[in-house]
């Protein structure tokens, strides 16, 4: 991974600043062309009240500040505004204020526009135009636009047009709420003042006459469906109440529930004066009874007499005409007035039939006792009195049996009433809920149409102003952002580049690619770059790569032989013999005796301490088992007397390597460049190589690093900076307060 930071990030825009600086003034410049001749745009700006948060109501219930309804509102508003239907209005209005113009007119149309469009308007559109009559005018505009989708108005609303058409004038219309409160902006922009006013002007009157209109019919078309449906439900309620009349004239009921509470209640007291009357007289007859079987048979004879029976007959006939009369059957007041004279005449009748019914049984009896021993006048005393009672309850109780049977017929009458006058109570009860259900609706549907009205009363505050200046040029602005947009995309361009490139670059990605640890880097020599000291850096990179063979030395086990130093490559021109110059170079001014076996058999310094063998690449390579094997047959060379061995072998891919003496090898160093991709190829034939030793694991030796990352092992590179940029180098590494020395 690269190791990002702010220095790392400036060196690498550094290094494209000409790209940085050329992109984005490109881009400038052809805004700047592109821009060169921008039309003026004017802004109009109306503001009008709505009312819904806190406007008029007349609503008694649920008065309170409903925040999602009031949310809602303003975007149906909105949306109204912003509808196909408001817009091609406004569109075909704007048009045919245009054209009923005789001349161009800034306060409506500007000289400019006025010359476009009646170059574009046809003769038979022309035709339809009735000079001083705009809303004629604009209704044949209309018939005319809704004629076919092919005819010129209907393409002015719906193509391209700038000021025509219903899409272009979308994207100039911004709408706004003004904070939370009732008021909105509705803003508009044009290149023709006139026209920038008065499409705001028409936009304002139509959505707000659009709007009454929406919520007015909302509300007719509630409360004519209440109406219509109280109406339905008055006249079943009729049908039902007059159902329940002709139910009473027919069966001739005054109050149902009264009349049966007085009959039970007459039938109660019937009863008990019924059963009274029973038991006298069942109680007299027996009584009577008893004393006739008192009477001898020559007495009851003369009981029984003509006249006797005739004045018990009389005598029971006027009983029961007494009864009858006072029964109370007659409830007419007149005729109980006249019952009370016929009343009084019966009862004085009753007292003299029973007088004479006396005296005839005292004229017919003439003995004292009877058979038994009793006083003959008491026990016919006793009779006459009884057979006066007896006759009197049997009048009563023949009375009181068709008194009960007309009461049964009366509860035979009124008990199949009952249960239909439920059920048409019960209809009219059903009947007359839901009408009073519906009138209650139809009283809310009222009161809400007349709030809507309340609410739909969008005034305008701000009435759109004639705009006098054209908007500030965003010319600037836009060369600006060109600019601003040209370096990003180059930084970011560079930044992508970087990040994805698959070279191996640094030490840190040399490691993670390759699996070795690095021992040395070696920079790449640029004659471009000024003020860096290439000897320098060549000279620490070799210090550093010499001082860890002679470590290696101090570490070898066997101190009186030399230690191999392999240096292998896995590609070519990898920079081996390069690197083997410069480190045998190094070695022998520090008096080592270095041998030196390579394929290459370039010039080298001649040193005393230094020797060279070369020898030629084959596959006689992968025999070769000791150092020894590459020496010439006639030389005499003392091995032992070398400090150092320096063997260098091709690349590993493409020639032959000697696997039985890479496994004596004391030490190995991979070289690669740092200017390319660590490929498949590269690890196979480093994993063949690694298989064939046994020493110690190979470290890399990087080549061709950048002077940059050299920073990352020498530290910061001896170079001329200016103070500036010493100060700027602090700055963004956050060494504020560094020094060079102690003091």
């Amino acid at each position: 991974m690269i190791k990002f930071n702010l220095l790392f990030f400036i060196r690498i825009l550094m290094k494209h600043l000409g790209l940085l600086i050329a992109v984005p003034m490109f881009l400038a410049i052809l805004v700047v062309v592109l821009t060169k001749n921008q039309p003026k745009v004017y802004d109009s700006k109306a503001r009008v009240y709505t009312g819904f948060a806190s406007g008029s109501t007349i609503e008694l219930e649920n008065t309170r500040l409903e925040l999602n309804k009031t949310n809602i509102a303003y975007e149906n508003l909105l949306n109204l505004i912003r509808s196909r239907t408001t817009l091609e209005e406004v569109s075909l209005r704007l048009f045919t204020q245009h054209m009923l113009v005789e001349a161009p007119d800034e306060r409506i149309i500007g000289e400019e526009k006025y010359k476009e469009l009646m170059e574009i308007v046809p003769q038979e559109v022309k035709a339809l135009v009735v000079p001083g009559d705009f809303e004629t005018t604009y209704r044949n505009f209309e018939a005319y636009k809704n004629q076919d989708p092919y005819n010129f108005i209907y393409e002015l609303l719906n193509l391209n047009h700038p000021d025509y058409s219903t899409e272009k004038i979308l994207e100039r219309i911004t709408l706004k709420r003004v904070s939370v409160s009732d008021f909105i902006d509705i803003a508009f922009q044009s290149e023709d003042p006139g026209i920038c006013q008065n499409t705001l002007m028409i936009l304002t009157h139509t959505f707000i006459d659009a709007n009454q209109q929406m919520k007015v019919n909302q509300s007719d078309e509630v409360v004519s469906y209440f109406q219509k449906e109280l109406n339905t439900s008055t006249n079943r309620l009729k049908v039902a109440e007059d159902e329940l009349l002709d139910f009473n004239k027919r069966n001739k009921l005054m109050n149902y529930y009264e009349e049966t509470k007085q009959i039970a209640s007459r039938k109660e007291i019937f009863e008990m004066e019924y059963q009274a009357v029973v038991q006298k007289f069942y109680g007299s007859q027996s009584v009577l009874a008893s004393l006739e079987e008192k009477l001898n048979k020559f007495d009851r004879k003369r009981v029984n007499n003509e006249s006797v029976l005739k004045l018990r007959d009389r005598l029971s006939t006027l009983n029961f005409d007494l009864v009858m009369l006072t029964s109370g059957r007659n409830t007419d007041s007149l005729q109980r007035e006249k019952n009370k004279v016929k009343v009084n005449q019966i009862k004085k009748d009753i007292s003299g039939v029973k007088q004479q019914l006396t005296i005839a049984v005292d004229t017919v009896f003439t003995i004292d006792h009877t058979t038994d021993g009793v006083g003959a006048t008491n026990v016919l005393q006793q009779w006459l009195e009884n057979t006066i009672k007896f006759e009197s309850a049997k009048a009563e109780l023949q009375i009181l049996d068709e008194k009960r049977l007309e009461f049964e017929q009366t509860y035979a009458r009124y008990a199949p009433l009952g249960a239909t006058m439920k059920r048409l109570e019960r209809k009219i009860n059903i009947a007359e809920q839901e009408y009073l259900s519906l009138l209650h609706s139809l009283g809310l549907a009222k009161l809400k149409q007349q709030n809507a009205e309340l609410q739909t009363n969008i005034k305008i505050t701000e009435i759109p102003f004639f705009p006098i200046e054209p908007n500030p040029s965003k010319r600037i602005l836009l060369v600006l952002v060109a600019a601003i947009m040209g370096f990003v995309l180059v930084v970011f361009t560079i930044l992508v580049l970087v990040l994805l490139d698959g070279n191996l670059n640094t030490a840190e990605r040399a490691e993670d690619k390759i699996g070795l640890k690095v021992s040395s880097i070696f920079p790449a020599i640029n004659s471009q770059i000024k003020g860096v000291d290439f000897k320098y850096l060549q000279h620490k990179a070799v210090t550093a790569i010499s001082r860890r063979i002679i470590l290696n030395q101090f570490k070898s086990e066997i101190t009186k032989m030399p230690v191999v130093n392999m240096f292998f490559s896995t590609q070519e021109a990898e920079g081996k013999t390069f690197i083997s110059e410069q480190l045998i170079a190094k070695l022998c001014d520090l008096e080592y005796k270095v041998l030196h076996i390579s394929y290459d058999e370039s010039a080298y310094p001649s040193h005393p301490n230094y020797h060279f063998i070369p020898y030629t690449v084959g596959d006689y390579l992968y025999k070769i088992a000791r150092i020894d094997e590459f020496f010439p047959a006639e030389a005499t060379i003392d091995y032992t007397a070398f400090d150092f061995v320096l063997l260098e072998l091709p690349s590993i891919i493409k020639h032959p390597f000697p696997v039985k003496l890479a496994s004596a090898i004391d030490h190995s160093f991979l070289v690669v460049r740092a200017n390319r991709s660590w490929t498949e190829a590269d690890r196979n034939a480093l994993q063949l190589f690694k298989e064939a030793t046994t020493g110690p694991e190979p470290s890399i030796i990087l080549n061709g690093v950048k002077v940059l990352e050299m920073e990352s092992v020498l530290g910061e590179l001896p170079k001329k900076r200016s103070r500036l940029r010493r100060w700027f180098k602090r700055l963004v590494q956050m060494r504020f307060f560094s020094k060079t020395k102690v003091s």
